[in-house]
């Protein structure tokens, strides 16, 4: 049994977590947390998505009086780090969800997991997993385009832009065809849990590549997978590509 708390409880990601931990036979809801800020604090993880209570409240933090094995966390960059920081000196494995990161942050994501095992993951779907190996196999022909962008779709309350997939796919391909220019074009309107394009185009034609989120419930999914195949690893930084490498 793999005791579980979910940190960003109260998050679009964080509620279908709590829902897909409970489901789990091989898992344990162990806690969750929110921000300060949160009308929710204090609520009953069981009320919050729908049910009955479970007799476990949503807390600010997280505290080493829990029992705790794996750590997901979907919130914000700075209760992240806090969070990691916990998670390195009780010496627990933790996966982060979160994106919006700045260099810093992303430099101490690196320095601590050199301690405990750390997945970073802009997007914890299969789908972008296996869109992010086509990419890798497809090294000759996107050095033949004449130019690449990168189209991404969002809800309307998603405050990082571009988003951190965005991001990540324009820094691999960058690191495939270093001599071009890539540019990224953001939306944020409406519900959508995210479409992510990437246009390759040559002297006469293009090619798109997409890949559409029709139920945002595949991230809480992707990120059970990611942790159930985390909490055994040694200290290291590791992807989702790792995963299904």
């Amino acid at each position: 049994m793999c005791n579980v708390f979910i940190s960003g409880a109260t998050g679009k990601v964080g509620r279908i977590l709590i829902e897909e931990v409970l489901e789990d036979i091989d898992l344990k809801l162990a806690g969750g947390s929110a921000s300060k800020e949160s009308k929710d604090l204090g609520k009953d993880l069981g009320a919050l998505i729908g049910r009955s209570n479970i007799n476990i409240n949503i807390f600010e933090g997280i505290s080493n009086e829990k029992d705790i094995d794996l750590i997901i966390d979907f919130s914000r960059p700075k209760n992240s780090i806090q969070v990691s920081r916990f998670a390195r000196k009780e010496n627990i494995p933790i996966l982060i969800g979160t994106t919006g990161f700045n260099e810093d942050e992303l430099n101490e994501i690196n320095e601590i997991s050199k301690e405990i095992p750390l997945l970073i993951a802009p997007n914890t779907s299969m789908g972008v997993a296996l869109f992010k190996k086509i990419l890798d196999y497809s090294k000759e022909v996107l050095n033949e385009t004449s130019s690449i962008e990168i189209y991404e779709q969002h809800h309307k309350e998603k405050k990082d832009s571009p988003s951190g997939t965005a991001i990540n796919l324009k820094d691999q391909l960058k690191d495939i065809v270093s001599n071009k220019d890539i540019h990224i074009v953001s939306s944020r309107e409406g519900d959508s849990p995210g479409v992510h394009t990437i246009k390759l185009s040559f002297e006469d034609e293009t090619i798109e590549i997409s890949h559409k989120v029709s139920d945002r419930s595949i991230f809480a999914k992707g990120a059970i997978i990611a942790g159930k195949w985390l909490k055994d690893k040694p200290p290291g930084l590791y992807t989702m590509q790792d995963i299904y490498s």
